[in-house]
């Protein structure tokens, strides 16, 4: 039985590509293929389709191997690429090679060409497969930190809740108690004291909510799909306080904290998987100081600019330090030097890898009595963190509006009806299929409120058939969402024209997402 074979052949000359595909159909491939001669059309082709191997001609008019070489390494791709050229000498092949490319071979001498093809292509199956094994491990090991960290969250999160829950008891009883409040003695100026009173458990319930709202965005940077290479600018201050928050249960009662951080550009990167290597070194230089002599312990963090173009972060501890002979094999794999219980010796190997695969570095000096320092560099980015919206309470209206709000949850259709009323005519359904009908059906909206995440029918899915139903209120819509954890729904956030709403959002902001997109 023929085997498929996608082949992509990079040759100006036709007669030469119809030479190899006539090699390769008798070599029992089962082929589809296509040729290409120019960069334009190499892209393209890529595009296009997914390939099984890359053949290439060294020199043509418009082209060469190395800068086809050069474009597929661009795009991260992990195909075999065989070079096939008459004119190609030794220490052009071993450059070639040295490059990136799989194999070399001599036109009119393709006796190597089926062997070559399949030796590269079950080493890139096997490659294949050990990324999908570092990538079970590097979940697994996530997984272990929040795992780890799970009791300190709920503590962290439990305070506020208490405090939210204390507050708006306090005020639903005393605004139960002046509406009860009847008697001759009553008096508008004693219920404006009272409602003044009633500020301070307000804001103080506001501010709890707030840091609920922090525990949860840390907890979406830390738990970020691994399998979303997404990277760009990232605010590694952001990124090393969410991580510290994350940890602070377990600092808390081993060392005091403080802080050395220089203005510093952002970096490029992967928000998640930088979250994991901070939470890690964290964690590390927590559990190196025994609790209960918090006072007499500290971990330092230090960030700063270092030339030429990088950023330097470090974590200090005063901790026990680690033994000269075990600090040249901490990096390694399943190596730890803590008890078998509590760890797995993947923690390390798996910060230096992805601190690598940003193009960075980490070492480590250490002292036994006197503590360690982890110190990671990572290179700057040339594009700028996007500016969050911050909008003040008192937001301009633009236009009144037909709003809908599509939201499964009652209380946040009632919410939005409650923040907007005043400036937009306001319609909140909790069911999707319900608006699909009513847009179907001719009514039309200058701005669509759609939650992202329902159980009948999905925003994703709303968006797709409002695309066939009613086109032109498709584009009015902007999503709302708690969070996108797969792939697939950060790949569709992706390509839309419009930013989405994070829950959970202030009114304020709301507000000025509404004036934005109705100008």
């Amino acid at each position: 039985m023929s085997k498929p074979l996608r082949a992509l052949i990079v040759e100006d000359s036709k007669v030469d590509a119809a030479l190899l595909v006539r090699e390769l159909r008798r070599g029992g491939y089962d082929l589809s293929f296509e040729r290409v001669e120019t960069a334009e059309a190499m892209h393209a082709a890529l595009d296009r389709q997914t390939w099984d191997v890359v053949l290439s001609d060294y020199s043509m008019p418009r082209f060469s191997a190395p800068a086809a070489l050069a474009l597929v390494r661009e795009r991260r791709l992990d195909l075999p690429f065989i070079i096939i050229s008459g004119t190609i000498g030794e220490e052009t092949a071993v450059t070639s090679l040295r490059a990136g490319a799989h194999d070399f071979l001599i036109k009119g001498s393709l006796a190597r060409l089926m062997p070559a093809i399949e030796r590269e292509m079950g080493e890139a199956a096997l490659r294949a497969e050990k990324r999908k094994m570092q990538e079970q491990l590097l979940i697994s090991e996530r997984m272990a930190s929040v795992g780890l960290l799970a009791a300190g969250v709920a503590h962290e999160i439990n305070n506020p809740l208490a405090i939210i829950v204390g507050n708006l008891e306090l005020v639903a009883q005393q605004l139960g108690t002046m509406a009860a409040d009847e008697s001759d003695d009553a008096s508008p100026a004693r219920d404006a004291a009272r409602l003044v009173d009633l500020a301070a458990p307000l804001r103080d319930a506001q501010e709890a909510a707030e840091r609920v709202r922090r525990i949860v965005r840390d907890l979406k940077v830390l738990s970020g799909s691994s399998d979303t290479e997404s990277r760009g600018p990232v605010d590694i201050r952001s990124v090393l306080e969410s991580a510290i928050r994350m940890a602070s249960n377990e600092i808390r009662h081993r060392a005091r904290l403080t802080r050395d951080y220089a203005d510093v550009l952002p970096v490029y990167g992967n928000e998640s998987r930088l979250g994991q290597v901070f939470l890690n070194l964290i964690v590390n230089a927590a559990h190196a100081i025994p609790e209960g002599h918090a006072e007499s312990n500290d971990i330092k963090f230090v960030i700063r600019m270092e030339p030429p173009g990088r950023i330097a972060v470090e974590i200090h501890d005063t901790g026990g330090g680690i033994p000269a002979d075990a600090l040249p094999h901490i990096f390694e794999s399943f190596f730890t030097t803590k008890a078998a219980t509590t760890g797995t010796g993947l923690g390390l190997a798996i910060c230096r890898r992805i601190v690598s695969e940003h193009g960075g570095e980490m070492s480590v000096q250490s002292e036994v009595g006197v503590g360690t320092v982890f110190r990671t560099l990572l290179p700057v980015a040339t594009e700028k963190v996007a500016d969050t919206i911050t909008a003040s309470p008192e937001v301009v209206a633009g236009g009144r509006g037909r709003i809908l709000a599509v939201d499964d949850e009652e209380m946040v259709c009632t919410m939005i009806r409650r923040i907007l009323h005043r400036d937009h005519d306001v319609t909140a359904v909790t069911d999707a299929t319900e608006a699909l009908d009513s847009l179907s059906g001719g009514e039309r909206y200058d701005l669509i409120l759609c939650d992202l995440m329902m159980p009948e029918m999905t925003g994703m899915e709303f968006y797709t058939r409002l695309q066939q139903a009613a086109p032109d209120q498709a584009g009015k819509i902007i999503f709302m969402t708690g969070g996108a954890f797969t792939e697939k729904t950060q790949a569709f956030l992706g390509q839309l024209a419009h930013e989405p709403i994070e829950k959970p959002f202030t009114p304020a902001r709301l507000r000025e997402q509404v004036r934005r997109f109705l100008g």
